[in-house]
């Protein structure tokens, strides 16, 4: 079977279905995790503005929700992110007719496992048939030169969608606290209660910070990889297996250890995307 078949069986599409809902419980794990930093920013705000006991019991519950965030949520969504890549490996493996790499340490997720995920996907609303054609394009009928291009679109997907999402979180920030401080101008604020503020969201300000700097990493990582691509590609007949399992590798490497990006935000840009690659 050709790259375009094999990524529209039965088999493949389950493997889709069960790591998007993986997914989708990872990122609704990384929205808890905000709404817990917007609530301690929130706490700290209101504990300033209070004395004695109600302070206290605030920032009480700031270490409470800073112990859960780091003791709970981060765990779960790791354990997920890492079967979501697990079972996305598997599915880029079959449908590009890779062997599995077994020096991952990440055991080869069983046929029954990615079932009763995809039965659970398909029972919460994960629709298959929008999974069709994971690959778009004009996929090449050569065996190497369609795993090269499914590679390509990987990489070159990913490193688009983290830069605009990026591009969009701190332009959101930034307009946010000109606003804010334009307000605060226009109230006539005192300098103090605005560094208070300031203060109280820390927190937030730290979660931006390592947004930022994760989501820079791994899009700097998809644009090296493309680029590597881009040149291997177009040496033709001098590019081997080898240099596709390497890549295979590498990105398998990335969706373990990357962060994610909201469904919503990935749907808006989705179809922009597949214009580009069908174009």
């Amino acid at each position: 079977m050709s790259v375009r078949e094999r990524q529209n069986d039965e088999r493949s599409l389950d493997k889709l279905v069960a790591q998007r809902l993986l997914y989708r419980r990872v990122k609704r794990v990384e929205n808890w995790r905000l709404v817990s930093m917007l609530a301690v920013a929130g706490l700290l705000l209101w504990g300033l503005a209070q004395q004695g006991a109600v302070s206290q019991a605030a920032t009480v519950v700031v270490v409470l929700l800073w112990f859960v965030d780091q003791s709970v949520l981060v765990r779960c969504a790791s354990g997920m992110k890492e079967e979501a890549a697990a079972i996305q490996e598997d599915f880029d493996c079959w449908v590009l007719d890779l062997p599995w790499s077994e020096h991952h340490g990440v055991e080869r997720p069983t046929q029954h496992r990615v079932k009763e995920l995809a039965r659970q996907g398909s029972n919460s609303g994960v629709d298959s048939q929008q999974l069709r054609d994971w690959y778009r394009g004009d996929i090449p009928v050569a065996p190497l030169a369609a795993q090269l291009h499914c590679q390509r679109i990987n990489c070159r997907w990913d490193g688009r969608l983290r830069r605009e999402w990026l591009c969009f979180v701190v332009a959101l920030v930034s307009v946010l606290v000109g606003a804010a401080l334009a307000i605060a101008a226009l109230a006539g604020v005192l300098l103090l209660e605005v560094v208070l503020a300031f203060a109280a969201g820390l927190r937030l300000a730290a979660w931006l910070s390592m947004e930022q700097h994760a989501q820079s990493a791994a899009r700097q990582r998809m644009e090296r990889l493309h680029g590597y691509l881009s040149r291997v590609g177009s040496l033709g007949g001098q590019a081997t297996l080898c240099d596709v399992r390497l890549v295979q590798a590498a990105i398998f490497a990335h969706r373990r250890a990357c962060p994610t990006v909201p469904d919503w935000f990935y749907g808006l840009r989705r179809k922009a995307h597949e214009e580009v690659v069908s174009g």
